[in-house]
């Protein structure tokens, strides 16, 4: 997602929803530690944005969520 702009809890809440969707699918067990991985940093961003309005995450960090928001968007489309 070339144009993103860090949406806040509610981006990172999608995110964590398709990547535990994604988590629960996957059979491949380094697969599943990676996504655990992701989870866990999303979750600690969460909070972080959740407790202060006026967080910001890293700029890596928004292009590992908007990569993260783009999957979601394509495993949507049918």
């Amino acid at each position: 997602m070339p144009d993103y702009a860090f949406g806040g809890p509610a981006d990172i809440d999608r995110a964590i929803g398709f990547l535990v969707q994604l988590d629960n699918e996957q059979r491949n067990a380094l697969a599943v530690l990676e996504i655990d991985d992701a989870i866990d940093e999303l979750q600690r961003e969460f909070e972080k944005s959740s407790a202060d309005a006026s967080y910001r995450p890293d700029n890596d960090f928004i292009a590992r969520l908007s990569g993260y928001l783009e999957m979601a968007d394509d495993s949507a489309r049918p």
